[in-house]
């Protein structure tokens, strides 16, 4: 999501409602020590997610207004071409986030889907390459600020999703303590191994949140391809407003709009389920029923 997209979706939003966010969180975290799904941890780790694809000063700022880090906690922002991720802590709790698709690159790693050696078994060969332009110096500064922290959370967009999930992998398999990872939209990651030894490793900690039609999320198929999720499914559904109970004079309208945003409408019809505003608004519509 480039500068403009995002500024496209900060339109849009849901980002971040004050009102909203009193009813769905208490600070710092809700039931640290839950193995269940959580809401307000979902919210607080959906918008981290999500910043993960602004730029570093607007994200930073964000962090600090949102309480998720400060300046007696602080921040380590690793960005390598266009592959983000950050560690926020406000000195209690940490939170680990990664960027997800963005430019026509990532979106080549996310088609080289096959399987290639790495921590606790076989994961997607294109993921495990991002996650390397990155990982140097998230295992060294990123991994010294959460080695600070008590609580460590860690959260992922699309791509991101399952960058984070390989970082969760991987420093579980060295003993990092880690108190939970909330996906939303990750695609599958790993074959059955990696699965196993990851939810091993983290018995009830990972929860992967997924909008009903949002195809991307299944992606790689399987069959043919053999990787799976990880995590307890958590499944949302945001409510279609724009076409129940809508005239066929209405729908014409809203069609010739589509058309007129040119491919950023295309593409928001195409993938409008998997898109970060998506999941603010099936995530607030689940845990407001």
């Amino acid at each position: 999501m480039s500068d403009k997209s995002y500024e496209h979706a900060r339109r849009i939003g849901p980002v971040y409602d004050p009102e909203l966010a009193a009813r769905l969180t208490r600070k710092p975290w809700e039931a640290p020590h839950s193995r269940s799904f959580s809401c307000a941890n979902a919210w607080n780790l959906l918008i981290a997610s999500y910043l993960a694809y602004a730029p570093k000063d607007q994200a930073i700022a964000e962090l600090l207004r949102h309480g998720m880090t400060s300046y007696n906690g602080g921040i380590v922002w690793v960005e390598k071409e266009n592959d983000v991720a950050f560690v926020a802590s406000d000195g209690q709790h940490a939170i680990v986030a990664a960027r997800g698709s963005d430019e026509m690159r990532d979106w080549w790693d996310n088609l080289q889907v096959g399987l290639v050696d790495d921590t606790m078994g076989r994961v997607h060969g294109g993921i495990s390459k991002a996650i390397a332009r990155v990982w140097q110096h998230l295992d060294s500064r990123g991994l010294e600020l959460v080695s600070q922290a008590k609580r460590v959370w860690l959260t992922g967009h699309s791509r991101g999703a399952l960058m984070i999930t390989l970082v969760a992998a991987r420093w579980r398999a060295r003993g990092v303590c880690l108190d939970g990872l909330y996906t939303f939209g990750s695609p599958r990651i790993g074959d059955e191994k990696f699965q196993a030894e990851l939810h091993a490793s983290m018995p009830g900690l990972i929860h992967r949140v997924q909008n009903e039609g949002d195809w991307m999320a299944d992606m790689p198929p399987n069959p043919p391809y053999r990787h799976v999720h990880v995590g307890e499914l958590t499944s949302t559904r945001e409510s279609d407003d724009t076409e129940d109970g809508a005239s066929p004079q209405e729908k014409e309208t809203r069609l010739k709009l589509l058309l007129n945003q040119g491919i950023t409408g295309l593409r928001d019809r195409i993938i409008g389920h998997h898109l970060p505003q998506a999941y603010f608004k099936g995530l607030q519509e689940y845990c407001e029923a």
